[in-house]
């Protein structure tokens, strides 16, 4: 095996993309670092020379998902849309992601504390992101709130939460896409609103 040296930075960001792959297809358990270091055609002292265990590598993937799922939310929004329908795009963003990514979901269980702290990190990026949205909403009449972050924080932490509370071990797919029409009546609810194309393709992806 020939070795290849290069910067640390590079290198370890070559481990977390391909654990995070792994992680993917094969879910946190049945990946060893020696499967990381075989896909990546290095030797497994290589990628204990960055990282002390599995799980050690798990909390970088989960930083780097976390930071990848922020920037997939945060893609821009055409003005064109109307509000109810970036409302909808937004919140498509995050079951989308979360979906193409269920066997990543899946190991939310498995190092729980890793997993809390990264979803929590997803959820206040979001949170940001829909505050401007709901306030514009309110403004045009569409929406009935009298504070818009409070309500925007309840809505996506308890929604969340609760997904990621009994989140399986597999089929992460059905089970998110599941709570889609119970997450567009309690946001109607809580949103007072009638408007019946909140939650519009939601449960299509």
């Amino acid at each position: 095996m020939v070795r290849i040296t290069k910067p640390t930075e590079i290198r370890k960001q070559e481990i977390i993309e391909t654990a995070l792959g792994l992680f993917q297809e094969k879910g946190y358990e049945n990946t060893t670092i020696q499967d990381i270091a075989e896909r990546m055609n290095v030797a497994q002292g290589l990628c204990y020379r960055y990282f002390k265990s599995k799980q050690e590598i798990f909390s970088a993937t989960s930083d780097f998902y976390a930071a990848s799922f922020v920037e997939h939310l945060s893609a821009p929004i055409t003005d064109d849309l109307n509000i109810v329908q970036k409302f909808n795009l937004t919140v498509k963003r995050l079951l989308d992601y979360g979906i193409k990514h269920e066997e990543f979901e899946s190991t939310f269980k498995k190092e729980p504390e890793i997993s809390f702290a990264r979803l929590q990190s997803v959820i206040i990026r979001f949170v940001n992101l829909m505050i401007p949205i709901v306030e514009q909403g309110v403004n045009q009449g569409i929406f009935q709130c009298d504070d818009v972050q409070t309500t925007v924080k309840f809505l996506t932490f308890g929604i969340a939460n609760t997904i990621h509370s009994d989140m399986p071990s597999q089929n992460a797919h059905e089970h998110i896409l599941a709570y889609a029409p119970v997450m567009a009546d309690i946001c109607r609810c809580v949103l007072k609103t009638d408007n019946k194309d909140i939650g519009m393709g939601w449960d299509a992806l």
